[in-house]
């Protein structure tokens, strides 16, 4: 999937398009790159994610939002600039949201899904891979959305964490030690067991706030501080065929 993320964005660079100029389609792509229609598929909801791409309802795709237009830019460090700013532009909305989620939550949470937040921040203590921490991060929040007891909210947050999950899943593969620890969410646990909305919103604030720290601390980097032994790598992935 990399190498067709990779060939995508090589044609928006090669082509000097700009956000909101049309792409070739699927049945295109496939034959000028010469992969299957999985790997496609699966390369366009990354690209999507990413802000890259845009897909219509008659899945006509166009160039995203995010998109800036790079004379000279290669695909590796394209997607490093994307994932920067979609990542940043995700921690601002969690920051807007997810606050709010946790003192509704805090104030309408009964027994049962406090019980399981509990259980969930106990086999984060244990969780020594990052699938496994990445997976109990994500249920941790979806179940304080659980307990808003607010089908709309619920939907909203479920939103974002489905775009931020491609890339989330990115920085617990990087063994990203300090925003894995379980420890940043006891504050929250602890809000939600008093049934405290004051400091609730104020820890799941401190706790976004810890990963968009995160975020701007290992993907601010300019693409020409890549090492040069990852250049290498993206470079010899063009040469090869797809």
């Amino acid at each position: 999937m990399d190498q067709a993320v990779d060939a995508i964005l090589v044609i928006i660079a090669e082509q000097r398009l700009r956000p909101g100029d049309r792409l070739p389609s699927q049945a295109d792509l496939i034959r000028q790159l010469g992969i299957g229609r999985t790997s496609l598929r699966e390369a366009i909801q990354r690209l999507v994610a990413l802000g890259a791409i845009t897909v219509t309802p008659g899945k006509r795709m166009a160039v995203g939002p995010m998109i800036r237009r790079h004379r000279q830019a290669t695909a590796a460090e394209l997607e490093a600039s994307l994932r920067h700013a979609a990542l940043k532009e995700l921690a601002e909305v969690r920051d807007l949201v997810e606050p709010e989620a946790a003192a509704l939550a805090a104030q309408r949470i009964d027994d049962e899904l406090l019980l399981r937040i509990e259980g969930i921040v106990d086999a984060m203590k244990v969780a020594e891979d990052p699938a496994t921490a990445f997976h109990l991060n994500a249920e941790f929040h979806a179940t304080i959305a659980e307990a808003t007891r607010n089908e709309a909210l619920r939907h909203i947050l479920q939103v974002v964490a489905d775009m931020l999950s491609p890339l989330q899943r990115r920085m617990y593969e990087r063994s990203l030690d300090d925003y894995r620890d379980y420890v940043e969410h006891l504050p929250i646990l602890q809000a939600l067991k008093d049934r405290d909305a004051d400091r609730a919103r104020k820890a799941m604030h401190e706790h976004i706030g810890i990963f968009g720290r995160i975020v701007a601390s290992n993907y601010a980097l300019s693409p020409d501080k890549e090492p040069a032994a990852a250049q290498s790598r993206h470079a010899r992935q063009f040469n090869q065929p797809l």
